[in-house]
């Protein structure tokens, strides 16, 4: 069971990864390393700084069609980020169905993790989740945000649920 939950946290860190990196559309070279955050925000074709100019970075007075294609990029990760966010919150919840619960806000009358603790979890998931929603509607740029921070608490989460199956 240990090693299925490692692969699972395996896989959606590496999804990731691969996601962040097919974002920033930047060229694999043979003895290059361009970690995903880096890749994410390097403009196109571009694996050093000296290789950058003036016209790589979009200003108020150049926005334009560039600024709209990099808020409709960040907004398709920011969809693609909320499927391993609900999937680490699951996989937390069923590891830590029916053990001891620490937080009062979550725990039963018996002081366990049970379907009230697993409602809110994704009660507050689910509220969270409309609204990014709803502020990426109306600011388009916090996409790149939030595809930052559900990557991060989908991270931290599966961590968390690893730790609790091996408690098993």
């Amino acid at each position: 069971m240990k090693i299925l939950i490692t692969v699972f946290a395996l896989a959606i860190f590496l999804g990731g990864l691969s996601q962040s990196v097919r974002a920033g559309e930047v060229e694999a070279r043979l003895g290059t390393f361009v970690p995903a955050a880096a890749a994410a925000i390097v403009p196109t074709g571009h694996l050093t700084i000296d290789q950058l100019s003036s016209n790589d970075f979009v200003t108020p007075e150049r926005g334009g069609d560039r600024s709209s294609a990099s808020n409709a990029k960040w907004h398709r990760q920011w969809a693609i980020s909320l499927a391993p966010l609900f999937a680490s919150q699951a996989l937390d919840a069923a590891g830590s169905y029916g053990m001891r619960e620490l937080n009062p806000l979550l725990a039963s009358p018996d002081g366990g993790f049970g379907m009230k603790a697993t409602t809110l979890k994704f009660g507050v998931i689910g509220a969270l989740a409309a609204s990014e929603y709803f502020l990426v509607r109306k600011y388009p740029r916090s996409a790149k945000v939030f595809t930052i921070v559900n990557w991060t608490t989908a991270g931290a989460t599966s961590a968390l649920a690893i730790h609790n199956y091996s408690l098993h």
